[in-house]
């Protein structure tokens, strides 16, 4: 029931939010018994919010991710989200001793339920998009390769916000090829995608709807039967 509540106010915190959500391109080709991290740029509020979208409605498969603020929002554990304290408001250690909880317990996830799906935002904190993409951690992919399933899948995964007219923007999300063990690009792959996203016309593009959203008083109202009334103002 808990985790009915909180999938209804992320979908209704979307809705509110943006006019539709649409993945650009073809589905991802994936392994049916493979863990995959999704990383992803991370330039949005909802960031999190539209990866679970992703991994609902396009990927089926049931999602994980980590969350520095995850005391504000404990509820967020129903649909998998677990806390990565970055140390402030409590002792190093405290916090440090929590973030290897989080690492240990999504390490026995990936391994005891193969198809679990790790949301991973490896430029490390929430930043506008005109700062580009920031640079990753050294040999943080590489480190959590040695500790994940060796079958684990990555795969990069843009997300954009694009604004089309109307009174909301639209979210375009894509993917890239699923890759092996990580090998220094993962940076590189996702500012590839990230670039080719943002020259994207929605409405041109083959997408996939993921997300309607709500629609703007220009699509809601139509009052031009009051015209003869107003035109004593002109």
């Amino acid at each position: 029931m808990v985790k009915r509540l909180v999938e209804w106010l992320i979908r209704r915190d979307l809705r509110r939010a943006f006019r539709r959500v649409a993945w650009v391109g073809a589905p991802p080709a994936l392994p049916h018994r493979a863990p995959v991290v999704l990383y992803a740029n991370h330039h949005h509020f909802y960031d999190g919010h539209l990866l679970w979208l992703l991994l609902e409605e396009l990927l089926g498969r049931p999602g994980t991710l980590w969350m520095e603020d995850w005391d504000r929002f404990p509820f967020f554990a129903a649909v998998g989200v677990q806390p990565f304290p970055p140390g402030e408001g409590e002792s190093d250690d405290e916090a440090a001793a929590r973030r290897r909880a989080t690492l240990r317990r999504t390490v026995r996830r990936l391994r005891e339920q193969p198809q679990t799906a790790l949301v991973y935002f490896p430029e490390g904190r929430l930043h506008p998009p005109r700062e580009g993409l920031l640079p990753f951690p050294d040999d943080a992919f590489e480190r959590l390769a040695r500790l994940f399933p060796e079958r684990t899948r990555w795969l990069p995964v843009a997300t954009h916000i694009a604004q089309t007219g109307d009174a909301r923007p639209t979210v375009l999300l894509s993917g890239g090829e699923a890759h092996e063990a990580p090998d220094g690009r993962e940076r590189k792959r996702l500012r590839r995608m990230w670039n080719a996203l943002r020259e994207t016309a929605p409405a041109e593009a083959d997408t996939r709807p993921l997300l309607g959203g709500a629609r703007g008083p220009d699509e809601q109202w139509d009052l031009s039967w009051t015209a003869p009334f107003f035109e004593r103002y002109l």
